[in-house]
């Protein structure tokens, strides 16, 4: 079914607060300021319309397929849709108890994440949310952080929220975090002294290792993702664990 395919709606980001950088950004990248940090202004290399029709020329729809036809990520959503209906936990319960039959009435629930949690006083990423509904509504152990079980998990109840437009708050207690996420994006660091910013707005839609250099529009709406080069699905986390090495930076 389409709407259950491997490309689905997912925003989480290391550290936590930086996706709602990802997910929020326009066309236009800002300066964010702190006393004692400045933060470098860019300005994006081209227009969204311009780097879609750029990735068409040179990758035609050969990604599309990929992900839509015979995707070794199906494998997981059938896993996760099982782990949804699975009882587990000393209060006799799985998450279709509550949120019925293969959880579908999740549907959407996914475009709200992260959010601002006032329980933990911070950000709460879904995955983080399965966990707090594991333990609490089912006492069941929370799931490994990129486990198997807990991406395949993750992977179906966001599948459930294909096509649908993200819906993170950045405002009010979720501000600060949103603006420290920000600083993060586009600090410079590592050897190589890059910051997100430079590859993925002032370099977007150029080329690097002959691969077409993203833009930031869709980083945070397709994860757990699988990824040719891991031979697996992995977390928006792994990626970008990847990306900061490649940077020659402190990966987390």
């Amino acid at each position: 079914m389409q709407d259950r395919k491997i490309r689905i709606l997912q925003i989480l980001v290391v550290p936590v607060a930086a996706v709602l950088v990802a997910t929020m950004f326009g066309t236009r990248a800002r300066a964010a300021g702190k006393a004692g940090y400045t933060v470098e202004e860019l300005s994006p290399s081209m227009s969204y319309e311009e780097y879609e029709k750029r990735y068409k020329e040179y990758y035609g729809d050969a990604t599309a397929r990929m992900a839509e036809e015979g995707n070794p990520a199906d494998f997981l959503l059938d896993d996760g849709r099982d782990l949804a209906n699975k009882v587990e936990g000393s209060k006799g319960k799985s998450c279709a108890s509550c949120h019925g039959r293969d959880a579908m009435k999740l549907k959407g629930a996914a475009t709200h994440f992260p959010r601002y949690d006032a329980a933990i006083k911070g950000i709460m990423t879904f995955p983080m949310q399965i966990n707090a509904c594991r333990v609490q509504a089912m006492g069941a152990k929370p799931l490994k952080y990129e486990s198997y079980d807990q991406l395949a998990l993750t992977l179906y109840i966001k599948s459930l929220s294909n096509g649908m437009p993200i819906q993170v708050s950045i405002d009010g207690p979720a501000r600060p975090f949103y603006e420290e996420g920000r600083r993060a994006y586009y600090k410079r660091q590592g050897q190589l002294n890059f910051s997100c910013a430079i590859c993925h707005i002032q370099y977007a839609g150029y080329k690097a290792r002959s691969n077409l250099i993203s833009n930031n529009k869709h980083h945070t709406d397709h994860w757990p993702s699988y990824r040719l080069k891991w031979g697996k699905t992995g977390s928006l986390q792994r990626r970008f664990r990847g990306c900061l090495k490649n940077m020659r930076a402190k990966v987390p």
